[in-house]
């Protein structure tokens, strides 16, 4: 990357980043309840499947932060991206199909454990690489400001991913409908980040 510190665009792109998960996932998470008694599926297994990407993201989560250091911060967060749309697009889809009634109750269960266990793996790759970037870019003040604001990002993702949810509900996909808008947006964050944010040369 050239130069030092970080512009208002760059820091807008790391702080998208963290939004887009966080809104993401707590969308899911409220929307959920009532897709599982759409389907007769038990709020137990739908609190597994959140505690199983819980499980996965803790576990992958140090790798990731050290890969970070020696593949660069811009492509651990692209990754983090992938994992996150990816994840939505699969867990969006089966809830759609099931609510069509194309597939069982245990047929979707299965397939959006899968999907979580993508988000857990894969999503937990984008907050390491951002917090890197930017203490490796920012000093003293400006890097205790930086790395509160993006940490808030996530905070304020989930307050907002709930909020919004409803506003994306519509027909054929229903319930369902706000993952697949979700999956969209972070498809905008991975391209703007992909164009507007310069490789970086980290060094372990």
């Amino acid at each position: 990357m050239n130069g030092f510190g970080l512009s208002r665009e760059r820091f807008a792109l790391l702080f998208s980043v963290m939004l887009v998960a966080a809104a993401g996932n707590t969308a899911m998470q409220s929307l959920l309840p009532a897709i599982g008694r759409e389907l007769g599926v038990a709020d137990i297994w739908v609190a597994v499947a959140f505690s199983l990407s819980a499980v996965v993201w803790v576990l992958t989560a140090p790798y990731w932060a050290h890969r970070a250091d020696r593949r660069g911060r811009r492509a651990l967060m692209r990754l983090g991206l992938y994992g996150f749309i990816v994840s939505m697009v699969i867990c969006g889809a089966a809830l759609a199909a099931g609510l069509q009634g194309a597939l069982g109750p245990m047929a979707v269960f299965v397939i959006f454990m899968f999907g979580r266990t993508v988000y857990g793996a894969l999503g937990s790759a984008s907050p390491p690489a951002v917090h890197a970037l930017c203490a490796a870019r920012t000093v003293g003040a400006q890097r205790t400001s930086a790395l509160a604001a993006i940490a808030s990002s996530f905070g304020l993702g989930t307050i907002i991913g709930p909020a919004i949810a409803p506003l994306f509900i519509f027909e054929p996909l229903g319930l369902s409908a706000p993952l697949v808008v979700f999956a969209a947006i972070g498809v905008l964050v991975l391209a703007a980040l992909a164009l507007r944010l310069p490789d970086d040369t980290p060094r372990a």
